[in-house]
């Protein structure tokens, strides 16, 4: 399981930070300039007209309601949270033949994860109503994932060492 989780922790903390390097004041959603959705490019994606401006709608709110501090403290802890998502596939995998060895730093790596995902939820938390909404309930879900890989990690210790 941690080795799944980690691939989507990976791609998910990648695309945020991309994001949030996309997402970026004074760009074109939020100076007012209309939405250009060619009706050749709604086609090859499969796309209504009211689906490429409600898009542009979310970049736009994602913008104008972030913080001042918001962008560069979430591009640097979705940066980070990718390295050791990284890593924890390396445990995941180390852990597949269980060595007694693995299981601190697997539970450090869990743990540092979850670390970065209370430390998310305190910035959400501290955001507008518009950004809590798409970002709480994802970060509350990856800490009980990461709660539930730290814990079995130290009960297969457990048991092991019996």
């Amino acid at each position: 399981m941690a080795i799944v989780f980690g691939i989507f922790l990976t791609a998910m903390h990648g695309n945020e930070v991309l994001s949030h390097i996309v997402y970026k004041p004074g760009t074109a959603a939020v100076q007012d300039i209309p939405i250009n959705c060619r009706e050749d490019e709604l086609i090859e994606e499969g796309l209504s007209f009211t689906e490429c401006n409600l898009m542009g709608t979310t970049v736009k709110n994602v913008i104008v309601s972030s913080p001042d501090w918001f962008r560069n403290f979430h591009i640097t802890l979705s940066a980070v949270g990718a390295v050791i998502a990284i890593i924890s596939i390396v445990m995941g995998i180390l852990l597949l033949d269980f060595r007694a060895w693995i299981v601190k730093p697997a539970v450090l790596v869990f743990g540092s994860l979850l670390v970065i995902d209370m430390i998310s939820f305190l910035a959400i938390v501290n955001t507008g109503p518009l950004l809590r909404a798409m970002y709480l309930w994802d970060t509350l879900l990856w800490a009980l994932i990461h709660v539930v890989l730290m814990s079995a990690t130290m009960a297969g210790q457990h048991l092991n060492s019996d």
